[in-house]
């Protein structure tokens, strides 16, 4: 008797060969199709929930509270390149979370809140989880881009790789994408695309190669949630932006707006596909005299939302099972 989940059901292989036309016996971004026990592996993948920080976020009573409050929940800190090998491999963790920090520099006369970054990645690092941070290469002041870099902060940032910490390119000078419509710039060229991500992301690699790291950027953080018009239709990536990822590594572009909707499996395991992804930014709570702090609980309860809405979707779409 044939049920309804197996009419709705194919084999790991046959999923694979279709999806990719490669034979059989091709190993396939992580995954062997002859693999005697293939795992249950959803159709669509859950964007982990994702939280959006910046060094005003480096509070005590703030960020040490909330990654105590994520680890008691059982999540497990991921990053977009780590996330992007364990659905290869199937082995996502049941609540995974990306912890994302923008804007620090390795430029010389720049970030002057580096030290601010260090300490929130000495907080994480002692929760036992990990964090993206978002590198903005040439970061502009009073006007000029500030392209010398300082090679002891290099140093530094190479061994919270060894940690299992990821660098994503926020651009080279932090400029905004978008215009009023969400759509992209009518001002910015294939010139202007390629000085602020194809360049950012080449130093990033040329720095750590120095220091005798093979490392290709995979992300693109995006300055201000933009690049991606989500009020047009089709909502899509700026097209800039995809022809200038496409001279790079860059796998994922982070916004802020959308891109929590499931992915298709395919789109992340051929590795030829920039996807969109999207975050949320901590809760904010403004005091009487109109100042603003990033409050855990709150935070926290937005997170735990979208990992709640995670599992009502997997819960409702059809499984790949192996024959």
């Amino acid at each position: 008797m044939t049920t309804a989940l197996s009419q709705q059901t194919v084999s790991r292989r046959g999923f694979l060969k279709a999806a990719t036309g490669f034979l059989t016996h091709a190993t396939v971004g992580g995954f062997n199709p002859l693999r005697e026990r293939a795992a249950i592996l959803p159709q669509d993948v859950a964007i982990p929930p994702s939280l959006m920080l910046h060094s005003q976020d480096a509070q005590l009573a703030f960020l040490p509270p909330l990654l105590e409050q994520l680890n008691q929940a059982g999540f497990t800190a991921v990053t977009y390149r780590s996330w992007q090998q364990m659905v290869r491999e199937n082995r996502v963790p049941a609540k995974p979370i990306i912890l994302s920090i923008d804007d620090i520099s390795m430029a010389k006369g720049a970030c002057a809140a580096f030290s601010t970054f260090a300490q929130m990645k000495e907080w994480i690092r002692a929760a036992g989880m990990t964090a993206v941070f978002g590198v903005i290469t040439e970061p502009v002041i009073n006007g000029s881009p500030q392209r010398e870099q300082d090679e002891a902060r290099w140093d530094i940032v190479r061994g919270w790789l060894d940690e299992g910490f990821e660098l994503a390119t926020h651009t080279s000078y932090h400029s905004n994408f978008n215009a009023m419509d969400s759509g992209p710039r009518s001002d910015f060229t294939a010139v202007d695309y390629e000085a602020e991500i194809v360049r950012s992301a080449q130093l990033i690699e040329a720095k750590l190669a120095e220091r005798g790291l093979n490392y290709p950027v995979r992300s693109l953080i995006m300055p201000y949630g933009s690049g991606y018009s989500y009020k047009l239709t089709p909502s899509q990536i700026h097209a800039g932006i995809s022809a200038a990822c496409g001279k790079t590594n860059i796998e994922f572009v982070i916004g802020i707006a959308q891109g929590r909707k499931p992915l298709s499996i395919y789109s992340l395991l051929n590795g030829h596909e920039v996807v969109y992804v999207g975050r949320l930014p901590p809760a904010y709570l403004v005091a009487a005299d109109g100042k603003s702090s990033p409050y855990a609980d709150l935070t926290f309860a937005w997170l735990l939302s979208w990992h709640e809405e995670n599992d009502a979707v997997a819960a409702k779409q059809p499984m790949l099972l192996p024959q």
